[in-house]
């Protein structure tokens, strides 16, 4: 799943009082509210309508302003703590989501708007505690348990991610990306068939869905149903054709099907692409060991490895290269470093390719 992105979209309406009115989508407040003064409606409102032509940070002022004159106007904390999550300034959308809840007897926004911060800060346990609260206000709402699906997922926790992207789809059965991410889910689980049932109603209900095509290409590769992982790629392609990361993929089950000069032509195409997409430069030095390039091979290794120094199968394939190109010890290095990463080839040819004796010969 896409971390929190399409969460986000759903998650972000501005908190309104009373709506009386929706002009092309901005929430206007009534005029006069009891209890509330009339100076600081306003400001609300302004805040409102900064978010919605994109003034972010005249939105946060309007509703900072607002709460110098209502230090205790909920909505305002809320709306200006997401966005301040949206502007990545996790510590005052932290302490806005904390003023929401002790002055708001319906918390359960809140807490769902703590969630979001912590799990950015990578304290996902801490946001698991908070969404459960926020459940627990509010149990009827998809983008809660939409909320707390991401995070089980990325938790591992896969049964309850599952149970919560069931409640999803009850609560919301139009909505098409909620199909992709069960899939998605089903898919850790080991359910890859009911994965693809589930890619293929998410297409079924939006024929655009992108990345629902590239998800089934990938479930499919894994069941080494190569050629329709490549169709379902290819039609991912079709909705998006700058969509790299199809590309890829698609180049991937192009090499497994040994149609070696299309995967190339994938491959390359990403990297034009996408020139700092770390992985297609690994998986076409892999096309250039088997067509006996060995230099270029190792060029791709290098660049692949300076855009992500932990990538461990860039250094098992640049020690394939290196091997061919009779550059033994710099193989072996790059060997122990692909099992230092967690490359269990890595080892596997460090063994096999007589770098123990190597190693010894040079005591």
């Amino acid at each position: 799943m896409n971390k929190y992105i399409r969460l986000l979209v759903m998650l972000f309406a501005l908190q309104s009082l009373q709506v009386v009115a929706q002009d092309n989508g901005l929430i206007l407040l009534k005029d006069s509210m009891p209890g509330i003064n009339p100076d600081a409606q306003r400001l609300y409102n302004e805040g409102i309508s900064a978010f919605e032509s994109g003034q972010k940070e005249q939105a946060i002022a309007k509703f900072t302003e607002c709460l110098q004159i209502e230090t205790k106007f909920a909505s305002a904390f809320l709306n200006r703590g997401k966005i301040y999550l949206q502007l990545h300034q996790l510590d005052k959308a932290f302490t806005d989501a904390e003023s929401y809840i002790s002055l708001n007897d319906s918390v359960a926004a809140g807490y769902g708007l703590k969630a979001l911060v912590l799990a950015e800060l990578g304290k996902k346990e801490e946001a698991m505690i908070a969404i459960n609260q926020a459940i627990k206000y509010k149990d009827n709402d998809p983008q809660l348990h939409y909320q707390r699906a991401i995070l089980a997922y990325e938790l591992n926790q896969f049964d309850i991610a599952l149970s919560d992207m069931n409640e999803v789809i009850r609560l919301m059965p139009d909505y098409a990306a909620a199909y992709n991410d069960r899939g998605s889910v089903k898919r850790k689980l080991g359910k890859l068939d009911e994965a693809i049932a589930d890619y293929q109603l998410a297409i079924k209900k939006d024929t655009k869905l992108a990345f629902a095509y590239n998800n089934m290409g990938s479930t499919l590769r894994e069941k080494k149903d190569y050629a329709g992982a490549v169709k379902a790629y290819t039609e991912a392609l079709t909705q998006k054709k700058d969509y790299f990361i199809a590309m890829n993929n698609r180049g991937m089950a192009l090499l497994a099907l040994n149609r070696n000069d299309e995967a190339l032509k994938d491959f390359n195409e990403v990297i034009r692409i996408q020139p700092s997409y770390a992985y297609a430069y690994n998986n076409r030095a892999a096309i250039y060991i088997k067509m006996k390039k060995y230099e270029d091979a190792v060029k791709d290794c290098n660049k692949a490895i300076e855009l992500d120094a932990q990538y461990g199968d860039a250094y098992l394939n640049r020690g394939i290269a290196r091997e061919m190109l009779r550059q033994d010890e710099a193989a072996c290095n790059d060997w122990l470093q692909a099992a230092s990463l967690g490359i269990n080839s890595g080892e596997v040819y460090y063994n096999s390719g007589g770098c123990v004796e190597f190693e010894r010969s040079k005591k």
